[in-house]
């Protein structure tokens, strides 16, 4: 932290409060503006604070800090050679200015030169930095600010829906601290927590609220093209179960019970093939999301991780057994897989005072879960579960991606960025069935 940033920041913070007091105004007509908005913004922009005081005072260094070594020559070849920079911007090969290897080499940043999920993180925050200054501080502000936006559109949508939920709805997605914490910086987390909430607020608006479709349908492709280049691995998890919840949606709409019986079972076979030629069709015009591709990522995922989690801060964790990476092996670790990435860490497993946080939200998240669960009316959970749109959505997403963080990280570092999409629909997940049981009133 320099003298830029303690002079930046509190006139970043005064413009993005007088921003964000001009949109509340512009929306007066909608009471969660007023009640929210603010607040939750508010509580991004301290988790964000929090952030950089972290990685610069106690990990001092971390992915994060990385990203922004990776960005800041970058900052002054914008305006010493343009051209350069230019090419880099829209290059689509894997290239970083050999002007910037030096000051990339000297900061310990030459492993995120590689690859595309990397450079196009390192693109995307070095458009940023322009506006911000090159201070790692608001350049953190901007992605939280870009981040919160999404979040709230996401939760606007769902409040549209389901209006009664609308407290429960903003814990979900506006106040889980590890999601404000990890989903506010510099690098990947907060970019994916971002596109996929996006991702699902355009399809949901184009499909089944047909709402500003051709807009919609654009921003999902785009959206969705970004998460391909930084976590590809999501994408076929959240196409898949944005058509199982429309094929849940149009299901119900039919009025009749003997038609809705009839067409279920064509609908989901429907929805089944569409999802099904998605993840063919991706991999075979994309060979590093072939189903052998992402096998092979998935082993070097889990080697490397469990090395960073035996060597930096002990944070790794099993799944009881060698994980085989076919259908059977995954289906024969997925409970264990689900349990660790939505509870974990668990009290015993803490090592230090970051893991001792992320504990303690797990143990409320079980809590909440248990609370939901336990309820006299639980015998019509299953007709909840395979009846709401939003409840079979929240579900497969939940579940599926749960599987694929728990048996890809192996130490909770990872574990608690990689799972931070989760969570919001997994708050709303336990939201709704608390609800549709009566466990509360709203």
């Amino acid at each position: 932290m320099d003298i830029l940033d303690l002079l930046l920041t509190p006139i970043y913070l005064a413009m993005f409060f007088l921003l964000a007091r001009r949109t509340v105004n512009n929306n007066a007509e909608n009471p969660i503006y007023g009640a929210y908005y603010i607040r939750g913004l508010m509580a991004k922009f301290g988790a964000t604070i929090f952030f950089t005081l972290i990685y610069i005072y106690y990990y001092k260094g971390g992915d994060s800090l990385a990203f922004y070594y990776s960005v800041s020559p970058l900052y002054g070849l914008t305006f010493s050679q343009p051209e350069i920079y230019i090419r880099f911007l829209f290059g689509f090969q894997e290239y970083y200015p050999i002007e910037c290897l030096r000051y990339a080499d000297e900061h310990g940043v030459m492993y995120l030169l590689r690859g595309s999920p990397t450079l196009t993180t390192i693109r995307i925050a070095s458009v940023v930095n322009l506006v911000s200054f090159n201070s790692y501080i608001v350049l953190c502000l901007f992605f939280a600010y870009i981040s919160f936006t999404f979040q709230w559109l996401a939760f606007k949508l769902v409040v549209s829906v389901r209006p009664q939920l609308h407290k429960a709805m903003s814990v979900s997605f506006l106040f889980i601290p590890s999601v404000l914490f990890w989903g506010s910086g510099v690098g990947k987390d907060s970019i994916m927590l971002g596109s996929i909430l996006l991702a699902f607020y355009c399809f949901y608006s184009a499909v089944i609220l047909k709402q500003n479709i051709v807009r919609n349908i654009l921003l999902l492709l785009v959206t969705t093209y970004l998460i391909t280049l930084i976590r590809g691995f999501m994408i076929f998890t959240l196409i898949p179960c944005c058509i199982l919840m429309a094929v849940t949606y149009y299901r119900a709409v039919f009025k009749s019970t003997i038609v809705r019986v009839l067409a279920g079972p064509l609908l989901l076979v429907l929805g089944a093939g569409l999802s099904i030629f998605f993840v063919q069709s991706l991999g075979n015009s994309v060979s590093s999301y072939s189903i052998d591709s992402l096998q092979q990522k998935a082993e070097g995922f889990k080697s490397w991780h469990s090395y960073l989690g035996e060597t930096q801060g002990g944070s790794a964790y099993s799944l009881g057994s060698d994980v085989e990476y076919t259908p059977v092996g995954i289906l024969k670790q997925a409970p264990m897989a689900i349990a660790i990435t939505l509870f974990g860490p668990f009290i015993w497993q803490v090592r230090n005072p970051v893991m001792l946080l992320s504990a303690l939200e797990s143990l409320l998240l079980l809590f909440y879960t248990l609370r939901a669960l336990f309820n006299k009316r639980i015998y019509a959970l299953l007709g909840i579960l395979i009846s709401d749109h939003l409840v079979v959505f929240c579900l497969a997403f939940v579940f599926i991606l749960s599987i694929a963080v728990g048996i890809t990280s192996f130490n909770y570092g990872a574990l608690v960025r990689y799972r931070i999409p989760i969570l919001p629909f997994f708050g709303m997940l336990l939201s709704l069935v608390s609800y549709r049981l009566g466990a509360r009133e709203e």
